[in-house]
């Protein structure tokens, strides 16, 4: 290929939409025309309620990085691409607009088909524009095998799975304590709710005169349905009362009988010890009614709050208040009454809904239930059985069927939600969804598939979204048909997501595909944390620092994001990112181009696609950097196989800019003037070959912009992964090298530090070494006039520096003063000093020896060497 006439500035707009629609036209994209044994990872599905937003750019650049990873290790890649429906929070965004644009309650004044007819289009427009974000940011999807959590397919596998789970006796109505958006009118789950911390009265009080046990509260208006009294069964405060029934006329409302009953939930450390049980109104309270009702012992459940959160009828004078009022009533009733023994503030987590922001209320419904606890048919294991084999020893056993974690920390967590699951509320009150696939007539009752004829009304509720989410690695493949894709790739390999939705999402899948499949979803689950601020908050609209990632791609480039989101990421950590890291990054990406623009611009026929055996190394600077680069590769390498992006963009931004561009380029400028022109040529072709191909995964635009001067019949995306071999490192020639960069680094330091004109030629003496084969190099790279090799320090004014094995001297005639030298060299004396001092103590200390490992002790030990030696030369210097 002949020299190339190649743009001096890179400018993204004016390559990455062409580039894109290459990519998906090539057809690499789908698994269908590649070869291999099968990697998969299925898109976490955005919710349809706005626009991507920063969270977004980082879960696709890390899906994104891995699968072209592996696709140019010849794997057969699928990153099959999707949206979710996100039930509640969209119906709750679109009635939010409706409420800004002047309507008062939605529901009421549309019903349900006009109320989903406004939802529907909103959901679709969010939908095209999300699947043009991701296609902004690079991402490499089989647009042929787009999923929607709510489209036909994904709605025939909700209702079989909801049918198969219903007739195994797991799915089941019942009425139990739910949590109840009052705002939103609708159920929420467990992990729907956030807790904030508040400040909150806890009162302490009896219930009458009569009624010799005194109880604790910061919920005092719900004590009217209290129908119990609980306490701890070794409690010897109130062993006496066990059994008990006690009667109380309440706040002037009822009359309430109250059974002082046993149960090991009870905390006698909290309050008095004694618990007011109320089981239409508290999950733990709920439960305890259960129990008595097990024992042929039951207790009443009172509901005193309604779905309006209102007192009810049962709460007899409080009926119709807020229960705020009825709480400061009731308090006024006891203080009255003589029956307040306490107030005192205290701070509580308070439960709050996660999509209308109200405090969520536990009240008694009836609701379709998926009980995880049941054993299942033919298994003899239930659903929190197969959840915890998921996550431990593998499914039967089997290792091969283990989800493995990254980070590790985050298995306990996932374990002891497990532990602790109650059954899953799987109805909500709202009406955009998969509707309960269950249909009446009379007494008649169907599950699974609509029935023929007339007559017959569907279940008005619908499901909780994670229904349907929770399916989403199998029925993305064709579930509940045995299709080719779901026997090619699944369970998939690879998943990643945000440490929030760990809870939410990723125990619903493990359950799902465990019960329908018999096998894990995905054999990795890589969890990361979210993007903060500069200053470690949150982004958000109320705080006004939110950060576009399309308008980034505008003014930057989407390789300068891509490698910005994810620079500093940890797995299950939070990380930080601000407009600068991205303007570093474009830097990068610039010096990128610029490498790649003066090599195949200035080399006169470059050769691609040659062997590492076919290249000629003539100079110390020829087989450093091949050894660089083979060492780069399995660093690279191993980095992203074992999803550690970060760590891979650090070494690769390494390379480029200090390996290849600081110092091979630079030695190679010279290099090019002689005979060696040709072998020097023939390397910096094939190292920014190779460098490319490794940087492609995470800055895929740029690099394919680069490769097409190179070959313009194959896209470096379909290109092979070159994988080198660790037995070409050659040690001998880093080594060397490394002593020459820090003899140069050491003279422009002083350059530096006297601030001598760049342009300005300078003499140096190096003592106590002989290099003189790499004189020219040292004399071009760090701009020396003369350079000479002594035996003794130079007499005169010169500035110097303690090198390895060395000493180098830099004449600084009238440029320098020779007193603030001295003091110079007499700070890093002391320095040094102290640093002996600081390595002796810790090898003289033999409980340190004893316990660290060898390879630390024996560096510590050469470190001390290399210090002493250093020292040497300090003083003699010193005395000279």
């Amino acid at each position: 290929m002949a020299k190339q006439e190649i743009p001096k500035a890179y400018e993204a707009k004016n390559h990455e939409d062409s580039i894109y629609a290459a990519w998906e036209q090539s057809g690499f994209f789908n698994p269908d025309n590649l070869k291999g044994e099968a990697f998969t990872i299925m898109m976490p599905p955005p919710n349809v309620t706005g626009v991507l937003h920063l969270g977004h750019a980082l879960e696709n650049t890390l899906m994104d990085s891995m699968i072209r990873y592996q696709r140019m290790r010849g794997r057969k890649t699928l990153l099959l691409p999707g949206t979710d429906h996100a039930a509640l929070p969209t119906q709750a965004k679109v009635e939010k607009m409706l409420m800004e644009e002047g309507m008062k309650n939605p529901r009421q004044e549309l019903g349900r088909e006009k109320l989903v007819e406004k939802i529907r289009p909103f959901a679709e427009q969010s939908r095209t524009t999300i699947l043009s974000q991701i296609k902004k940011l690079g991402t490499s999807c089989d647009w042929s095998r787009l999923a929607y959590t709510f489209d036909e397919l994904r709605n025939r596998a909700v209702n079989e799975l909801f049918r198969r789970m219903y007739e195994d006796g797991l799915i089941y109505r019942g009425l139990r304590v739910v949590n109840w958006s009052v705002r939103g009118q609708s159920t929420s789950s467990d992990d729907e709710i956030e807790h904030v911390e508040r400040t909150a009265k806890l009162y302490t009080f009896r219930y009458g005169k009569d009624v010799p046990i005194t109880i604790a509260t910061t919920r005092p208006e719900t004590k009217l349905g209290d129908t119990a009294i609980g306490v701890h069964p070794d409690d010897p405060r109130y062993a006496s009362f066990i059994g008990q029934t006690f009667t109380a006329d309440v706040g002037g409302a009822s009359s309430l009988r109250l059974k002082v009953i046993a149960d090991q939930q009870v905390d006698p450390a909290f309050g008095t010890g004694a618990l007011g049980v109320t089981p239409a109104h508290s999950q733990i309270d709920f439960a305890m009614y259960e129990t008595q009702k097990a024992k042929g012992d039951p207790i009443d459940l009172i509901p005193v709050i309604g779905s309006d959160g209102k007192m009810t009828s049962q709460a007899g004078v409080y009926a119709g208040l807020p229960v705020e009022e009825a709480r400061e009533k009731f308090v006024g009733w006891l203080k009255k009454e003589g029956l307040m023994e306490k107030e005192e503030e205290i701070t509580q987590n308070v439960g709050i809904s996660d999509r209308y922001g109200d405090v969520i209320e536990a009240i008694p419904m009836t609701q379709w239930w998926l009980d995880v606890q049941k054993s299942i048919p033919g298994r003899g294991k239930s659903l929190r059985d197969l959840m915890r084999e998921a996550l431990t020893t593998g499914l039967h056993g089997d290792e091969k069927q283990k989800v493995i974690v990254n980070p590790d920390r985050f298995t306990k967590l996932y374990l002891d939600r497990v532990e602790h699951l109650r059954d899953w509320c799987l109805s909500r009150q709202i009406w955009w969804g998969h509707r309960i696939p269950v249909w009446y007539k009379g007494e008649e009752m169907v599950v699974g598939q609509q029935p023929e004829g007339e007559g017959w009304t569907q279940d008005e509720d619908t499901l909780d979204t994670w229904f349907s989410s929770g399916s989403w690695t199998f029925s993305t493949l064709g579930w509940p048909d045995k299709t080719v894709d779901l026997e090619a790739f699944h369970p998939t390999s690879w998943m990643q997501m945000g440490y929030e939705i760990l809870y939410l999402w990723l125990m619903r899948m493990v359950l799902m595909s465990a019960y329908a499949l018999d096998e894990i979803p995905f054999k990795e689950v890589y969890i990361h944390g979210i993007l903060r601020d500069k200053n470690g908050q949150k982004f958000s609209k109320s705080l006004g620092n939110g950060i576009d990632p399309l308008e980034i791609i505008e003014k930057y480039s989407a390789d300068a994001l891509r490698f910005s989101v994810i620079t500093g990421v940890t797995p299950g950590n939070d990380s930080r990112f601000y407009e600068e890291k991205v303007e570093a990054a474009q830097r990068l990406v610039n010096k990128l181009w610029n490498i790649s623009r003066y090599i195949l611009t200035s080399v006169e026929e470059p050769v691609h696609g040659q062997a590492f055996k076919e290249l000629v190394p003539t100079t110390l600077a020829d087989r450093w950097i091949l050894s660089r680069l083979v060492r780069l590769e399995e660093e690279v390498s191993a980095h992203l196989q074992a999803a550690e992006f970060s760590q891979a963009s650090e070494k690769l931004r390494e390379f480029t800019w200090s390996d290849f561009a600081d110092w091979y380029l630079e030695i190679s400028k010279a290099q090019r003037q002689g005979e060696t022109k040709a072998s020097t040529d023939a390397i910096l072709v094939y190292v920014l070959e190779h460098l490319l191909t490794y940087w492609h995964p995470i800055m895929p635009f740029v690099t394919e912009a680069i490769w097409s001067h190179f070959d313009d019949h194959e896209l470096l995306m379909a290109h092979n992964w070159p994988v080198l071999r660790m037995v070409d490192l050659d040690l001998e020639a880093e080594a060397e090298m490394a002593w020459l960069q820090e003899a140069i680094g050491a003279i422009r330091n002083i350059r530096s530090e006297n601030t001598v004109a760049p342009k300005q030629k300078v003499t140096v003496v190096m003592v106590g070494t002989n290099v003189e084969m790499h004189k020219g190099i040292i004399e071009s790279l760090a701009g020396i006039e003369s350079l000479t090799f002594a035996s003794q320090p130079p007499t005169g004014e010169y500035a110097s520096v303690v090198i390895s094995d060395g000493q180098v001297f830099v004449s600084l005639q009238g440029l320098v003063n020779k007193e603030a030298e001295r003091v110079k060299l007499g700070k890093e004396q002391k320095e040094t000093e102290s640093y002996i001092a600081s390595l002796e103590g810790k090898l003289a200390n033999e409980d340190f020896i004893s316990k660290a490992p060898e390879h630390v002790v024996a560096t510590m030990r050469q470190n001390l060497e290399d210090a002493r030696k250093k020292l040497e030369r300090y003083v003699h210097h010193s005395e000279s």
